[in-house]
């Protein structure tokens, strides 16, 4: 499983339409094949930043995701929203038992949560 968690600030007076933006893509996404979850938020301590959470089956899936023409459509209507650093970052997750991709370190921590 891949998780994706994005960060994008957003200028006050663009918030409505920028969140309204983000939830058009959630729904687009959530119908693709390999996405179990794609949610949108606002941060709890900064309002104005619109928090990504996604969840994918594997990297192909996230990667069909990229090439298609909603999400290129919120790219291109997003930039004049935005106020400071976008932020992302992503992560291959396996569950117990499941080889971690191939040249990738795993560190498994004393309560079982394993880092790739």
């Amino acid at each position: 499983m891949v998780i994706v968690k994005g960060l994008i600030p957003v200028r006050d007076n663009l918030r409505e339409s920028a969140v309204a933006l983000a939830q058009q893509l959630a729904r687009q996404a959530r119908d693709e094949e390999g996405c179990l979850a794609y949610e949108v938020y606002l941060k709890a301590d900064s309002p104005r930043v619109i928090m990504l959470w996604q969840q994918w089956t594997d990297l192909d899936a996230l990667e069909r995701h990229f090439e298609s023409d909603y999400l290129d459509d919120f790219l291109d209507r997003i930039p004049d929203m935005i106020d400071g650093e976008v932020h992302s970052l992503h992560f291959d997750v396996t569950e117990d038992g499941e080889e971690a991709p191939a040249g990738q370190t795993v560190t498994t921590l004393a309560d079982g949560t394993t880092l790739h």
